[in-house]
């Protein structure tokens, strides 16, 4: 039986402050917690489950003393799902280090401000299809260990390591990178003379790419409209993936 300051804490972990804090997240639903003991078991400080979950899956022989079961009241009062989902479990934020220029690839993103938890999941999923190991972000863009976030990635956010940080710092640690900037205005994605290694940059959903990260810009790209295209823009993650597809042709 969970105890009352069990369940507090748990619940904590709902707020980024405790996240923060206690450096642990919640990863709550039956696919996503398979994915994790799957990806990375090595993570997983607590696991909760209902019994018939536990009966059904085999975990990794280190997991098992972490595993806990509950009943469907217990997991009402930790989850923040609006219909509780078998299983919750408990993770450490991984000890990340920056990488090395070689180990970034020949194509990586930047996201400068994305705030939207299902764009940012949307894009960790996007970068998993295109093999990306690393993911930057400004230092103002969504948490990644967000529950929404972690929910929309699809398992992506247990495979890429996500790194936070000013893009001058960025520039400066990977200076061999071209620098392309996502704007309304700009060379066709279609036309443009690609180099790599390349940092393709995304901009905040309302504000686009802010003056300090402009001015950090090599090239600026833009997708162009459809003949009869109607929409004002293209949702951000939309545009990544379209992107990074014409990245991936036209460098192969």
């Amino acid at each position: 039986m969970l105890s009352k300051n069990k369940i507090k804490y748990i619940r904590s972990l709902q707020q980024k402050k405790f996240r923060q804090k206690y450096n642990k997240f919640i990863v709550e639903g039956d696919k996503i917690v398979r994915e994790l003991c799957g990806q990375a078991p090595s993570l997983i400080d607590e696991l909760f489950a209902l019994p018939d979950w536990l009966a059904q899956n085999t975990l990794p022989p280190a997991l098992k003393d972490r595993a806990e079961p509950i009943n469907a009241k217990e997991l009402s009062q930790i989850s923040k799902l609006r219909t509780p989902n078998q299983v919750l479990a408990i993770a450490n934020a991984p000890n990340l280090t920056f990488p090395a220029p070689a180990a970034v690839g020949p194509m990586s993103l930047y996201l400068d401000g994305i705030q939207d938890p299902g764009n940012m999941g949307t894009i960790l999923r996007i970068a998993d299809w295109y093999g990306l190991d690393h993911l930057f972000c400004a230092p103002d863009t969504v948490e990644v260990f967000n529950a929404k976030v972690i929910q929309a990635s699809m398992g992506a956010v247990f495979r890429i390591q996500v790194h936070y940080l000013e893009v001058q710092q960025l520039r400066a640690a990977l200076p061999d990178f071209t620098f392309y900037g996502m704007l309304m205005e700009g060379n066709s994605i279609f036309t443009t003379t690609w180099k790599q290694p390349a940092m393709l940059v995304i901009g905040n959903e309302g504000q686009g790419i802010r003056q300090a990260t402009f001015e950090a810009l090599d090239a600026q790209i833009t997708i162009p409209k459809g003949k009869n295209g109607r929409a004002e823009s293209l949702n951000a993650a939309i545009a990544t993936g379209i992107v990074c597809a014409v990245f991936e042709e036209k460098t192969l």
